[in-house]
């Protein structure tokens, strides 16, 4: 019998460890915390449509995620490499990635670093791109560009080049597809996988672990040799879960590291009534919903708002539903939307008391930040998850669970 290993967190990175120590004859365990599987992967269904609450996209090319796309028979569609810019009340196709990617490549990755903010300061270019510039940066990076690290951005955008980044796709099932094909692949291979689970204290010592769940008043108690430890960065903020004997140096690196906050509603109409079925993406940063998409699975429209825009959002649904139809109509130039209207669904991140957030960015002079969250620990505890993700992957599934992969690989050559 292999190594006895306890998995805390069932999201994607630690789903595809628990795949992978299986694989090798290791008896894992996966606690969750939720009631539910996939951590921020979070799909349900309107009119049979599926409706991703969290990660929806597939980013660029990873050759480990579309492994087990195939591998969990599922089947993927491109979405349109296509962007419109909505100002002064007219949207004109604009090429968003090259102008992104023109501006990032002026970044030195020598020196000082400092804040986006402070960088895009001091480039030579007009209001327009750096209005542009710093509404892509709170949107796709959930981030506030006084806070996000110049250096960390540029490390991405290369990152992106080196795996087509630019090229995005979607799970037609839905992205919980996948995690139901992981969850089902554990059981088979013989591992347990517990949900309803929060794990609250965790006392190790060099080859020899055991986590504490507290649920239906009770504690409960699990053994191992070693743990992967998978928490997502506003967990560790937190201090949700004790580490006995303490672990310092992580929790100054959980805390240096950013994590922000993304709010997506989806609204579900009886057909679709814009001009484009799949246009691709709507830019509207002078819009408190700045950022929409189409589907071309339904008749859905999502908008999405990342870092500061996300936290000035109403809190309630109705409200919120009420200011995606008026941003609507004020991009498109109609009225009368609500009569269109079947349902919505929306998700803020922050308030889901398991994440708090959406995922991590780096701080000014934080880029190795990643790799000590990453770093095991007397070779007994491990770590895994987005905010663990080396070579700039942070934020994205294919991240999250390289890094699951990663993790696992340390684990079996202790």
């Amino acid at each position: 019998m292999g190594k006895s290993v306890i998995i805390i967190g069932g999201g994607i990175a630690g789903l595809s460890a628990a795949r992978e120590l299986l694989r090798h004859g290791c008896v894992v365990t996966v606690l969750e915390a939720k009631r539910r599987f996939g951590g921020r992967i979070h799909t349900i269904r309107e009119r049979k449509i599926p409706i991703e609450l969290g990660a929806e996209f597939i980013h660029g090319k990873s050759k480990p995620l579309l492994r087990a796309i195939r591998e969990a028979k599922l089947s993927t569609h491109e979405v349109p490499d296509s962007n419109q810019l909505f100002e002064n009340g007219k949207l004109k196709p604009i090429r968003i990635w090259d102008e992104v990617s023109e501006v990032m490549n002026r970044i030195s990755p020598r020196g000082a670093d400092r804040s986006f903010k402070e960088f895009i300061g001091r480039q030579k270019c007009d209001e327009r791109t750096r209005r542009l510039m710093t509404a892509f940066v709170e949107g796709f990076d959930a981030a506030y560009p006084d806070r996000i690290s110049a250096q960390a951005l540029l490390a991405a955008e290369k990152s992106a080049e080196k795996m087509e980044g630019d090229a995005q796709g979607r799970v037609n099932e839905g992205y919980s597809a996948l995690v139901g094909f992981f969850e089902n692949e554990i059981r088979s291979r013989g591992g347990t996988l517990a949900n309803g689970a929060p794990v609250r204290r965790v006392r190790w010592k060099p080859g020899a672990v055991e986590a504490a769940v507290h649920r239906s008043g009770s504690e409960e108690m699990f053994p191992a040799e070693a743990a992967l430890i998978t928490l997502p960065l506003g967990v560790w903020k937190a201090r949700e879960v004790l580490f006995e004997p303490g672990l310092p140096k992580k929790q100054a690196a959980a805390d240096a590291m950013q994590f922000g906050n993304v709010v997506k509603i989806t609204l579900i109409f009886r057909k679709a009534w814009w001009p484009e079925p799949n246009f691709g993406f709507i830019q509207a940063p002078g819009e408190p919903i700045p950022t929409w998409w189409s589907d071309p699975r339904g008749p859905v429209l999502t908008g999405w708002a990342g870092g500061p825009k996300a936290e000035n959002l109403p809190a309630s649904p109705a409200r919120l539903e009420s200011l995606a139809l008026a941003t609507l109509q004020k991009i498109f130039g109609v009225t009368s939307l609500r009569k269109k209207l079947v349902a919505s669904h929306a998700y803020n991140w922050a308030d889901d008391p398991h994440i708090r957030g959406a995922y991590s960015y780096l701080p000014v002079d934080g880029l190795n930040l990643p790799k000590t969250l990453a770093q095991p620990v007397k070779r007994t505890l491990f770590f895994a998850g987005e905010a663990t993700a080396l070579d700039a992957q942070m934020g994205t599934v294919f991240g999250a669970l390289e890094s699951g992969l990663r993790a696992a690989k340390e684990i079996l050559r202790e």
